[in-house]
């Protein structure tokens, strides 16, 4: 085999802790805290912000999220194709079985730190555990009208954040 060819063993000890430490997995269960069943890309994009602005990801932070496929229009043109993996699964906890499963997925202990699970459902505190238990640090964000007793039991950060619901006015027509 030509040598010109072969690549270089350039990357130093150092970096490769950096870039270990440097990085989170996000799994966004997008219905979850979008707390709707029925998505749009603006109220996507409005749950986009509203989680940028309270995680504050990193420039090299990766995007996993679930959704239903009756979801993944408005999932992928609000939150942004090519910035995120997308795993779908419909049914009953589709979208939370699909996420389960990309983030139990045997590299993610072996190449985040943190990792960051952005839904109250009681499927993936079960994943968090499982995690926290390989070492890996867990952090959940959940709205508050939208989160599992059981996320709060195994001691990881739980965010809180408002409920869209009682944001919303209510028009009663008689």
């Amino acid at each position: 085999m030509n040598s010109a060819f072969k690549k270089p063993q350039v990357e130093s000890r150092y970096m490769k802790e950096l870039a270990y430490t440097a990085r989170t997995a996000h799994f966004v269960d997008i219905e979850n805290l979008s707390e709707s069943s029925i998505l749009s890309e603006e109220l996507v994009r409005e749950v986009k912000r509203e989680y940028f602005e309270m995680v504050q990801p990193g420039p090299c932070d990766i995007f996993v999220i679930g959704v239903s496929h009756f979801n993944l229009a408005a999932a992928t043109f609000g939150w942004g194709s090519g910035v995120a993996q997308y795993v779908v699964q419909s049914g009953e906890d589709g979208a939370d079985l699909a996420l389960c499963k990309a983030a139990c997925d045997s590299c993610v202990k072996d190449r985040f730190l943190r990792v960051c699970i952005a839904s109250g459902d009681h499927l993936l505190a079960a994943v968090g555990e499982t995690l926290k238990r390989k070492g890996v640090i867990v952090k959940y964000v959940a709205r508050q009208d939208c989160v599992a007793r059981s996320i709060f039991v195994g001691g990881s950060e739980c965010v809180l954040l408002p409920s869209l619901n009682s944001a919303k006015e209510y028009v009663l027509v008689s």
